[in-house]
């Protein structure tokens, strides 16, 4: 009965991780699809580059929420053992990060625009700090200075990507240091499958940039700052 409450609980992960917010604001405010514009991704990046801070802000911010709020009513409000904990071997495995690995799933294939959709950076994002806001918010903070530092988001995401998932590991290794509450401390073996499941994601999130590196090399990746042409010049 365990596994059923698990599917039930990730299908609906996926199902909030689909819902594109990407696309609705655009669409709804601007009255524009937004696939048809940037680099067509449905992405706060793309939503800035287009339609700039204003429209792609409360994108990434919908975005990162809807990566959190699986795991925030999994663990912390309804709180059940069944979905956050296995027993395998006779060892407890905390499995909560599977829903914030459902929700970027979802917002990566989005089952309501064609199985298409983001790179899951802001859902990642959100994920990680429902999992451990210090590290989430210092992938925040590494985000921001190698954006602005090189003026390149793709390098900000795919660096602060990274170093998230270093720093997750580091997190459990020395959980004093992460983890303020007792209650939040699992054994290294027990957090396997959470730690397992990020590098996966993390691993994804930059394979997902591969056009960026490709732009990158070949000089075309749009800079923060630059000058972007407006919609009526596109057409």
């Amino acid at each position: 009965m365990q596994f059923l409450y698990i599917l039930i609980a990730l299908v609906i992960s996926y199902l909030i991780g689909s819902i594109p917010f990407g696309f609705i604001i655009p669409k709804v405010f601007k009255n524009i699809d937004i696939r048809d514009h940037g680099s067509k991704n449905v992405g706060s990046t793309n939503v800035i580059r287009v339609l700039g801070p204003k429209y792609g802000i409360p994108v990434f911010i919908l975005d990162s929420i809807k990566g959190a709020l699986p795991i925030v009513i999994a663990r912390y409000i309804l709180g059940f053992p069944e979905l956050n904990l296995i027993e395998l071997g006779g060892l407890t495995f905390d499995i909560v990060v599977l829903y914030g690995a459902a929700s970027a799933i979802g917002h990566i294939f989005s089952i309501y625009i064609g199985f298409k959709g983001g790179k899951a950076v802001a859902t990642g994002v959100g994920a990680i700090i429902a999992l451990n806001p210090i590290v989430g918010l210092l992938g925040i903070a590494i985000f921001f200075l190698v954006a602005f530092t090189t003026k390149y988001v793709s390098i900000g995401s795919v660096v602060a990507t990274f170093m998230v998932g270093v720093m997750m590991w580091i997190s459990v290794l020395i959980p004093e240091a992460w983890i303020p509450s007792q209650n939040l401390i699992l054994t290294y073996q027990a957090q396997v499958i959470n730690l397992s499941l990020v590098t996966l994601l993390v691993a994804f999130v930059i394979y997902k940039h591969k056009k960026n590196f490709i732009r990158l090399m070949n000089g075309t990746e749009n800079k923060i700052g630059q000058k972007k042409k407006s919609l009526d010049d596109k057409k």
